[in-house]
C-alpha cells in the first residue's frame, strides 16, 4: 500500500485526518457491505451509494486503489498532485494509488466512478502488464484527464452501462466481466488520448521486471529506499537490477528511488503544513539539512522556495 503522510488505521471518512496531513483513504473504506470488500466497486454519482464514498471529495486525499472517474455532467476543478485541471461536462479523469488529488466542483456532478485494485486487475489477465501501458497512470507521461466530445462520451457510457449490467448480480464470472469493462475503458482512454497527442499512447511500454520494481517501490515507499532491499524483494541481484533498469528506462534503480523520494516531498510540500524538517525525517532523512540540500540539488529550489510556488500555481489553476 503506498505511503500516506497520516497513515492512520481509522482514515475512513472524507474530509478525516490529522490537521495538516493528507488523508489516505484505502479501498475497504469504501467497499463495505461489498460481496468482495478491497476489490472494486463501480457506483454511479446521485446513487445512494455515494454517501458510502462520499462524493467528489473537496479536501485534498489520496487512494491505494485506481479510479475512473466519468464527469457526465459538473463543472470545477479537480487537483492532481502539483497540476490543476478544469472539469466540464464529458471529462474523464484517472487517479493512480498515491497520488494527491481534490475535486472544487460547481456543483454536485453526475457520472460514473470505477476503482479498482491492482490485485485484483491483475488476477487471471490475460495482458498483466497492461497498467503500465496507460501513460495517464503511475505519474505516466500524459496528464490524467481528458475532455471528450459527444461521440467519446457515448462509447464511455455505453461501456459503464455495460460495466453496471454485469457487476450487479452475485454470479458466476462475474469479476472476468468487470475485468474486461475496466480493460475497455482503460484501451478507450488510451485511444482518445492518442487522437489528441499521436504517439504518446504508444510507447513501449515497461518490460516486467521495471514494472514489478516500480510496483514494489510504491508498495514499500518509504519504508525501503535501498537498492538492495528491492535487489532481494524481486529476486535478482543488485547489479542485475541496477543495469537492467538502465538499459530499460536510462536511469539506475537508485536515481528512481531518489526521484520517487522528490516527488513524494512535492507532494508533502504542495497539499500539507508539515514543515519541511517533518517532511525529511518521514522520508527517511536523520538530518533536515540534508534533506534541503538534497532537494535543491535535484530541482533547483530550497523546499521553501518550492513549497510557495507550488501553492501558488495550484490556486492559480
Amino acid at each position: 500500500m503506498p505511503f500516506s503522510a497520516d497513515r492512520s488505521p481509522d482514515a475512513r471518512r472524507p474530509g478525516e485526518g490529522a490537521p495538516g496531513t493528507i488523508a489516505l483513504y484505502p479501498m475497504s473504506a469504501y467497499t463495505r457491505g461489498i460481496r468482495k470488500p478491497g476489490q472494486f466497486h463501480v457506483i454511479r454519482c446521485g446513487d445512494d451509494q455515494q454517501d458510502r464514498l462520499g462524493g467528489l471529495i473537496p479536501v485534498p486525499h489520496r487512494h491505494d486503489f485506481f479510479e475512473i472517474i466519468w464527469v457526465r455532467q459538473g463543472t470545477g476543478l479537480v487537483r492532481s498532485d502539483l497540476r490543476t485541471y478544469p472539469v466540464k461536462p464529458r471529462t474523464l479523469f484517472f487517479t493512480s494509488p498515491g497520488q494527491i488529488h481534490s475535486w472544487e466542483l460547481a456543483a454536485p456532478a453526475k457520472g460514473e466512478i470505477a476503482s479498482f485494485s491492482e490485485e485484483f486487475f491483475a488476477v487471471n489477465s490475460d495482458q498483466p502488464g497492461l497498467l503500465a501501458k496507460m501513460p495517464f497512470l503511475y505519474n505516466g507521461e500524459a496528464d490524467p484527464i481528458l475532455h471528450l466530445d459527444a461521440a467519446e462520451g457515448r462509447r464511455i457510457d455505453q461501456a459503464f452501462a455495460q460495466l453496471h449490467e454485469d457487476a450487479g448480480p452475485d454470479a458466476a464470472g462475474r469479476d472476468d466481466f468487470v475485468r474486461a469493462h475496466l480493460t475497455i475503458l482503460l484501451t478507450l482512454g488510451r485511444q482518445f488520448l492518442d487522437r489528441r497527442s499521436p504517439g504518446i499512447a504508444t510507447l513501449p511500454s515497461a518490460d516486467l521486471l521495471t514494472r514489478r520494481f516500480r510496483v514494489a517501490l510504491e508498495e514499500h515507499f518509504p519504508r525501503l529506499l535501498e537498492v538492495g532491499d528491492y535487489a532481494d524483494l524481486l529476486r535478482v541481484s543488485r547489479t542485475h537490477l541496477n543495469a537492467h533498469l538502465q538499459a530499460e528506462t536510462g536511469r539506475t534503480a537508485s536515481e528512481i528511488i531518489h526521484e520517487r523520494i522528490v516527488l513524494e516531498a512535492k507532494r508533502l510540500l504542495a497539499h500539507t503544513t508539515l514543515t519541511a524538517s517533518q517532511i525529511a525525517y518521514r522520508l527517511g532523512f536523520h538530518d533536515p539539512s540534508y534533506f534541503g540540500r538534497f532537494f535543491r540539488r535535484t530541482t533547483g529550489q530550497t523546499p521553501g522556495e518550492f513549497r510557495d510556488r507550488a501553492r501558488t500555481d495550484l490556486l492559480a489553476g
